[in-house]
């Protein structure tokens, strides 16, 4: 049976759904503080991660290759091609350790150390207008709370200075801290949906035609962008699944509606007390302040980032 109606979803489990989430708004956030700063390291041919390796080697010249490449793969990026790159480019250069040889240490070459007078500055304006209207005190408090959500998430502690160019650098910063806590959050949450053969990225589709059935594929795909999914593939397995049907609207025909079948409306009653355990998970000795504090603090992050 297909499904057109579906019912109220109560309050308490509301909260949790995408794009009110705030597991979902912490991903949109890390995206969108993603795409600003790339846009700031495009006219050098940089990307993040190539700044990750840097921020890496601006504090400790001459680190393995397997401690820059566990920053790396903290935040979604592979060693692999990264340090080629930027040795193609000329800004680092690679050597045998003296003392083991099985070890790779990276070292910086003056072109590499140049960046560390033109970036950390980009990254200081970045980071200064997306926490605009937010209060000392609030941020300091914000940043306290995003270290024991990292830590409850089941990843150690980072340790950040408060001063100087440290305090912008990767791993230090709140942009890396926050992206960390986003990449974190989906891996643990993949595992919850592992059982029911779903990603995520299903999880905001699902979400979407729970609260209203029926919606273009272009709002829908919009949801999943925002958060650094695709359309194309997602619909596809849904629909093989029988999750979903695609029809085509009745009055302008060249727009495509996404419907819930039976399959889809049940999984209502199952995967929100995943997102709730993955929640609680995140949340553990987060007072319910500190939680409201959080929540406003990244709408503001969100807003004050999309103006930049």
């Amino acid at each position: 049976m297909i499904s057109s109606q579906v019912e109220p979803i109560p309050m308490h489990l509301k909260c949790l759904l995408a794009p009110h989430g705030i597991g979902y708004r912490i991903k949109l956030l890390s995206q969108l503080a993603n795409r600003k700063f790339q846009e700031r390291l495009d006219p050098f041919k940089l990307t993040p991660f190539h700044w990750i390796v840097l921020c890496c080697l601006w504090q400790e010249d001459g680190q393995a290759t397997s401690s820059i490449g566990d920053r790396l793969q903290q935040v979604g990026g592979t060693l692999t091609g990264v340090l080629d790159r930027m040795g193609e480019r000329g800004l680092i250069r690679r050597e045998r350790d003296a003392q083991d040889r099985r070890i790779w240490r990276i070292w910086l070459t003056d072109a590499g150390r140049k960046f560390e007078e033109i970036l950390p500055p980009l990254a200081t304006e970045l980071r200064d207008a997306a926490l605009q209207g937010i209060s000392i005190p609030n941020r300091e408090q914000l940043s306290t709370i995003v270290d024991r959500m990292i830590a409850n998430l089941g990843e150690s502690p980072i340790i950040h200075p408060a001063e100087g160019w440290e305090a912008i650098f990767a791993p230090n910063n709140l942009g890396y801290r926050m992206k960390l806590i986003a990449q974190l959050g989906t891996r643990r949450f993949q595992d919850l949906l592992e059982p029911f053969g779903l990603t995520p990225f299903h999880w905001v589709v699902l979400c979407c035609l729970w609260q209203e059935d029926g919606q273009a594929t272009s709002s829908i795909g919009e949801n999943l962008q925002q958060v650094g999914g695709t359309l194309t593939g997602v619909l596809d397995r849904m629909s093989e699944r029988g999750l979903i049907r695609r029809e085509r609207d009745a009055q302008d025909r060249r727009i495509w509606r996404i419907w819930l079948t039976d399959a889809g409306l049940e999984l209502r009653q199952t995967l929100p007390m995943a997102a709730l355990e993955l929640l609680q998970m995140m949340m553990q000795d987060i007072s319910e302040d500190e939680q409201t504090l959080l929540s406003k603090c990244v709408d503001r992050l969100i807003a004050n980032l999309a103006e930049v």
